[in-house]
């Protein structure tokens, strides 16, 4: 099972080696997702100036689970969400995947691995969005839609199942890590 400890200044997450390999798989799976957004050139949007000024039209997302990353700014104006998604979904996209990659990078250390407090808050972040892809996935919307998910879990189907495990993991981790963190903060009796 997954541990998490501070040690110095660095917060140590250990992981078995399945509970890895899964991580490695879904956070591939999420890195993936994110870059679904090429252009029709075919070329990344890292690579487009006019993505990254903000000079060019982002089209609204398709897939649920991208769109609840980029969800709209103002659902009942159109136009006002497609100029909010123009000026500031390329920046918004790029932090997301610089996220993830630094993920991939701890993940890819082995099963120990030591986050500096900017890379368990990229972690945090990382893990929030994997959260809401998986919460997309099973159609949770609502805290009372996740409430009937869990009091149906013995009716789900082996995928369900296996997907709702996979999002009490993540929460679990991102719950440590914030514990964690504000373990470390100065409480009242420090001032």
């Amino acid at each position: 099972m997954a541990a998490i400890d501070a040690r110095g200044d660095d917060v140590v997450l250990k992981l078995e080696d399945n509970e890895r390999s899964l991580m490695l798989t879904v956070f591939t799976d999420l890195a993936a997702l994110l870059a679904e957004d090429d252009n029709e050139d075919g070329r990344p949007d890292s690579e487009n100036w006019e993505a990254r000024l903000g000079l060019v039209d982002r089209p609204r997302p398709q897939d649920p689970a991208l769109l609840r990353l980029f969800p709209d700014v103002d659902p009942l104006d159109e136009e006002r969400s497609k100029e909010f998604r123009r000026l500031t979904e390329f920046d918004l996209q790029q932090a997301k995947a610089h996220n993830v990659r630094i993920v991939l990078n701890g993940l890819a250390k082995g099963p120990s691995i030591a986050l500096s407090h900017d890379e368990v808050l990229a972690w945090m972040k990382g893990l929030n969005d994997l959260r809401l892809v998986l919460a997309v996935r099973m159609g949770i919307d609502t805290e009372e839609a996740q409430e009937e998910k869990y009091a149906q879990r013995d009716d789900l189907d082996e995928s369900e199942d296996l997907t709702l495990t996979l999002y009490d993991f993540v929460t679990w981790i991102q719950d440590r890590l914030t514990t964690t963190l504000l373990s470390d903060l100065p409480g009242d009796d420090d001032e």
